[in-house]
């Protein structure tokens, strides 16, 4: 299975959270393509079996809205099929975006692998221990 991971991070904590699922896929033999959204290679990303992909909340509790917005939009054809796990962090809210964005997903016929995982701030060790073991899933796959 060819696996894609992209996020989108500001702060840095989404980007840790990625850094723990590709740890994961590597730890249990996998390969992984990791790139931010904002050089991310459609094409590249599409010829993946699974997607993976990460946003930081932006503004009232939304994915990035100057680059993974379009993104979904412009290839919602793209994702029927595809198997997706979803991930990012919040500095405020609840983290709803991320159900959102599952519906979202699911309505582009693409399958949920598992739910999304979110934070509040910097991701805490548990956490980053429930990403690594999604990714080793990932890999498995």
């Amino acid at each position: 299975m060819k696996i894609a991971l992209v996020y989108r991070s500001t702060t840095g904590r989404t980007e840790a959270m990625a850094k723990a699922i590709e740890e994961g896929i590597l730890a249990a033999g996998g390969a992984v393509n990791v790139s931010s959204i904002e050089d991310v290679n459609v094409d590249d990303v599409f010829a993946s079996d699974i997607l993976v992909l990460g946003s930081s909340a932006d503004g009232a509790e939304s994915i990035d809205e100057a680059n993974f917005v379009p993104f979904m939009e412009d290839n919602k054809d793209k994702f029927a099929g595809k198997k997706v796990f979803l991930f990012g962090s919040y500095g405020w809210g609840g983290g709803e975006y991320a159900n959102t964005w599952k519906d979202q997903v699911v309505e582009f016929g693409a399958e949920m692998i598992e739910e999304p995982v979110t934070c509040l701030e910097d991701p805490e060790d548990a956490t980053l221990d429930q990403l690594r073991e999604v990714g080793k899933k990932i890999a498995a796959l």
